[in-house]
């Protein structure tokens, strides 16, 4: 059995975008819940969530504490939903298991990833300022590190001289991401020496810009990254082509989760 966590009382969430076609073609049987509840159905073998909503960080901390496999849907890597231009296969979600980030999984093709025009650039050996982009407050609850953007910019100072920029989480609109930034991330990823984040997706665009990325050690990134500031002045850079196409592998459009392509996926490449 899957129960899924959900907003009984919004039924224009785009979380049904993902949930409707789970319900359809899911392995096992499906019922809902609503993700307000103070405690889980701890009678399922599973549990699935769509962002940190609601009640949804002490419900998934609860299941963990039980030790029951959860699921967790939100936005993409690539291919973020632009409100101006909806469609059904124009715009992706991902999917995770037993994390609020996918994991990494080596060797798979770069067929999904070439539908995003993804350009990786050489490592950069130039750069000034670091860039420090923090996850939003609900991520930082969520990884018990309320206090993360205080204490990073202290290490930082303790191990560098180089000028600290932060970027905040573009807000806007009732809405994040992108869209609502006042400046590109790649405009100030132009001269950066380093990116550093706790467990942004900014480090994606960070390692394509040829950016090292220094990560918190729950971040989706730190397979790839480093994650000792200690070490910021001599930063190892891993090509991240292999690891694009396992984030690819691990995002899907609406129609794609609706006609089953995701499930689908998700099996073969053993997620699921």
């Amino acid at each position: 059995m899957l129960t899924i966590y959900a907003p009984s009382n919004n039924p224009k969430s785009k979380c049904w975008e993902v949930f409707n076609g789970v319900q359809k073609h899911w392995i096992e049987d499906v019922k809902f819940a609503d993700n307000a509840l103070d405690y889980f159905c701890n009678d399922d073998t599973e549990s699935m969530f769509w962002g940190l909503v609601n009640n949804n960080t002490n419900l998934i901390h609860q299941i963990e504490e039980a030790g029951q496999n959860w699921w967790f849907t939100d936005t993409p890597y690539f291919g973020r939903f632009d409100n101006n231009n909806l469609t059904p296969n124009n715009h992706y979600w991902r999917i995770c298991k037993n994390n609020i980030h996918v994991g990494y999984i080596p060797g798979l093709d770069n067929k999904r990833l070439e539908k995003f025009n993804v350009q990786v650039k050489d490592k950069t050996n130039q750069g000034d300022h670091i860039l420090v982009c923090p996850s939003s407050p609900g991520i930082h609850n969520f990884i018990n590190e309320q206090d993360w953007l205080n204490k990073t910019i202290k290490e930082i100072k303790q191990h560098t001289d180089r000028p600290i920029i932060i970027r905040h989480k573009p807000r806007g609109r009732g809405t994040s991401g992108p869209s609502e930034a006042l400046i590109p991330l790649d405009k100030q990823l132009e001269n950066a020496y380093a990116c550093v984040t706790s467990c942004s997706i900014s480090a994606v665009e960070s390692l394509c810009q040829g950016v090292p990325v220094v990560c918190h050690q729950s971040s989706f990134a730190e397979s790839i990254c480093n994650t000792d500031l200690s070490k910021i002045e001599s930063l190892n850079y891993v090509d991240p082509r292999d690891w694009l196409n396992s984030l690819a592998y691990q995002q899907f459009t609406p129609e794609e989760f609706n006609n089953g392509t995701a499930i689908s996926i998700l099996k073969e490449i053993k997620v699921l």
